[in-house]
């Protein structure tokens, strides 16, 4: 028989960790930022409290190390997705946009925004966040950038692209909050035609 191999201290410290993290990312999903208390999460994580209090003594020190370990998930995850991105430059500002609004549509993104709206009113909240929030925006320009190819070259690129992720966060916003009885058609493919005119139609000055 197989000896079993015995874990190290610093495995089992990253395992706690981890289930800590995960649990408090899924557990501001469900049910929001003043809702996620220490106690929900060490029962999500399977955790004892006095092993959470270890790792994590304040709350916004265990939501903010989640939110660094999301942003860098997503950056990863967007990062992996833009090696994908066609060849054919004509199809590549399309490619670009479905892969930016596949990030703002996700359940990542309604975390975040969660967080945020607790944040107006918790200083300690805000203060983990900003730092998060400008990596995570200066890493998807640098994407966009690195992965534009000739779409860099359009006059004002860096100031379409940005108009463009503003106009994607306000319909994901209005897509995830907005409360309707029914939903209607996708408006996504209309607005996409739009922002992709925007980033590759010369200017006309």
């Amino acid at each position: 028989m197989a000896t079993p191999v015995r874990r190290t201290q610093e495995e089992r410290t990253a395992e706690t960790r981890g289930k800590l993290l995960d649990a408090t990312i899924q557990s501001v999903l469900d049910v929001g930022y003043a809702a996620t208390t220490t106690r929900r999460v060490t029962e999500l994580a399977g955790v004892s409290q006095g092993a959470q209090t270890h790792h994590f003594p304040y709350r916004v020190d265990l939501v903010g190390a989640a939110v660094e370990r999301l942003a860098e998930q997503r950056i990863a995850e967007a990062a992996e997705k833009a090696r994908g991105l066609p060849q054919a430059q004509e199809a590549r500002g399309g490619a670009l946009l479905d892969l930016l609004w596949q990030d703002f549509s996700s359940p990542v993104f309604t975390i975040f925004v969660k967080l945020w709206i607790a944040a107006a009113d918790d200083p300690d909240l805000h203060a983990r966040l900003v730092p998060v929030e400008r990596e995570v925006r200066g890493r998807i320009l640098e994407l966009a950038a690195e992965f534009g190819g000739d779409l860099m070259k359009v006059p004002g690129w860096e100031g379409r692209l940005t108009l463009a992720l503003s106009a994607m966060r306000g319909l994901a916003l209005t897509q995830a909050f907005e409360p309707r009885a029914k939903r209607g058609r996708d408006p996504w493919p209309a607005m996409r035609a739009e922002l992709e005119r925007l980033l590759v139609a010369p200017d006309r000055g």
